[in-house]
């Protein structure tokens, strides 16, 4: 266990829909927002609010697939200055390593959500399984104003 993982408050939940995704995250990140001290919340909230975001943004996609949504785990773990994601799924489609935005005038918003979650990270991990599916871990940062 590394110094940073020693450091980490962590919680884990299989949610069944986006919203429910976001509200554990809220509960993990619940220690970010009972500080007494104004600066402290002021310089987390950026990354409190990017951190709900991705985790609905992953869940929703897991569940855009409903055949696969059975196996969709969430870990959230809150350290010293990032928050990292990561949503295991049994779903087999391939994610761009390098998403784009979706052209202007485009009837679609296919890929967005990805698009997003690649802007607002410091890190964006995809590894397949070797029985099915794959892991996604995303690094949001704590950072102050």
């Amino acid at each position: 266990m590394t110094e940073n993982e020693a450091d980490a408050a962590g919680h884990v939940c299989r949610p069944a829909s986006a919203a429910e995704a976001r509200r554990e995250v809220e509960f993990a990140l619940h220690p970010l927002l009972c500080s007494a001290d104004s600066y402290y919340l002021r310089a987390h909230r950026a990354g409190f609010e990017d951190t709900v975001l991705v985790a609905s943004e992953l869940v929703g996609h897991v569940l855009h697939h409903p055949e696969d949504s059975s196996g969709c785990f969430l870990v959230c773990l809150l350290h010293r200055d990032e928050v990292t994601i990561t949503v295991t799924d049994t779903c087999e489609e391939i994610l761009p390593l390098c998403p784009r935005v979706p052209a202007p005038g485009s009837t679609g918003l296919a890929g967005l959500g990805w698009w997003v979650i690649n802007k607002v990270a410091d890190q964006v991990v995809v590894q397949t399984l070797p029985t099915g599916g794959k892991t996604i871990t995303v690094a949001v940062p704590l950072s102050g104003p």
